[in-house]
């Protein structure tokens, strides 16, 4: 019985490892062989990725600018009142985020630094990645093309700028549609190397991909869902508009006016195709980064340069409150109080206001609260057991503008 049971285990395993090898050959015929050896090595995403990808580098500004710092050691006690998983929890701020994978942390108020903190391996001069947040720079991005006049209006047909798509269902979509997340392009999470999660990463050759992926559905209703694809079609659109990489427009029209100082990188899909990853893909030194917010919180003008329009800022960061929950049921901000704009995030402050922020996976947030004169950088390795981080920059942004 013995000797029965090992046999039927072997064949069994012979079975799989011959299924298992077949569907690897057969997705690589499908896709690319470069695809499924990514997904199968690196597996999820990570916040070292920047390693893994080639990248361009955005040269570090011309004029740098350097924050003034007044730094408050008290913060570091301050009580942080937080829920993970509905249970309640309290914790000073250094504490808290020590053990919430959190690698950087600044608050800048009124302009000057009041707290700069690095943790868990993590220093100064350690290159942080974006994730997500990159999708809030592209729509920076494009409200820059418009006032350029490289782009007329958010209300144009794609297709005006990527002719593949004219006399196809794509046609009917709008720069407005991928910015605001409400277009009718299908796309499904999951499912290894065949959901739209791992081929809007790893594909490595992410134009194609997008100008291909003409799949519609009527399932969205015009309500909010999340797509990578949007993104991606936004890269293009800024590529054909401005007759320069992604890359270097945002070095031109932010990098360089913000007064960064340190080069960044921006992670692309390929050598062969050198396209910027758009939903995910900026690499920087988290005192550059902060420098965006603080760039937003002054209508768009920074280190003794204009930078992008304040009507875009105003028109782009802040949603119509309150919400229409219909609008974002079934998506993961139902029932948030959290608005989508044009890739930005908003939600109401404790004074009437609104706060909003950029939001990238595991946790990497760039907050800004307005009538606090706030902003709040935080880059981690994972979300760190917490419910809701808004909460927790909302909280200290009221404490903080007290002061």
């Amino acid at each position: 019985m013995k000797k029965k049971t090992i046999k039927l285990l072997l064949i069994f395993f012979t079975i799989s490892l011959i299924g298992s090898v077949l569907l690897v050959i057969v997705s690589s015929l499908i896709f690319s062989p470069q695809y499924v050896f990514r997904t199968i090595v690196n597996g999820n995403s990570d916040v070292m990725d920047y390693k893994v990808f080639p990248e361009r580098i955005i040269p570090k500004s011309s004029q740098p600018y350097y924050y003034k710092y007044n730094l408050e050691e008290s913060l570091k006690s301050m009580s942080i009142d937080y829920m993970y998983r509905g249970e309640r929890r309290l914790k000073s701020l250094e504490v808290f985020l020590q053990e919430t994978n959190t690698t950087s942390f600044i608050i800048v108020h009124n302009d000057m630094v009041v707290l700069e903190e690095y943790f868990n391996g993590y220093a100064k001069d350690t290159v942080n990645t974006s994730f997500s947040m990159a999708k809030s720079i592209d729509s920076l991005l494009i409200g820059m093309a418009i006032e350029d006049g490289f782009i007329k209006s958010v209300n144009q047909s794609i297709a005006d700028y990527i002719s593949e798509l004219k006399g196809t269902g794509m046609e009917s979509i709008t720069i407005k549609d991928l910015l605001s997340m409400r277009s009718n392009i299908s796309y499904e999470e999951g499912n290894i190397w065949f959901g739209d999660d791992a081929k809007t990463y790893y594909m490595p050759d992410l134009r194609h991909l997008a100008l291909t992926h003409n799949n519609l559905t009527e399932k969205y209703q015009g309500k909010f869902h999340y797509n990578n694809y949007h993104p991606l079609l936004l890269g293009i659109i800024l590529e054909r508009s401005t007759g320069k990489s992604v890359a270097e427009y945002f070095e031109q029209k932010i990098w360089n006016k913000i007064g960064a100082e340190h080069n960044a990188s921006w992670s692309l899909d390929s050598e062969e195709t050198r396209f910027e990853k758009m939903e995910s893909g900026i690499n920087f030194n988290a005192i550059d980064f902060v420098k965006i917010g603080s760039m937003l919180l002054h209508n768009g003008k920074w280190n003794g340069q204009h930078v992008v329009n304040e009507n875009w800022i105003k028109q782009s960061t802040l949603s119509d409150f309150p919400l229409n929950r219909d609008e974002y049921k079934g998506s993961f901000l139902e029932n948030k109080n959290i608005g989508y704009k044009y890739m930005w995030y908003s939600t109401p402050n404790n004074k009437g206001g609104l706060d909003f922020f950029a939001m990238g996976k595991y946790g990497q947030f760039l907050y800004m609260s307005p009538e606090n004169n706030i902003v709040i950088l935080r880059t981690g390795k994972s979300m760190g057991n917490v419910d809701s981080w808004p909460d927790i920059f909302r909280e200290i942004s009221l404490q903080v503008g007290k002061k």
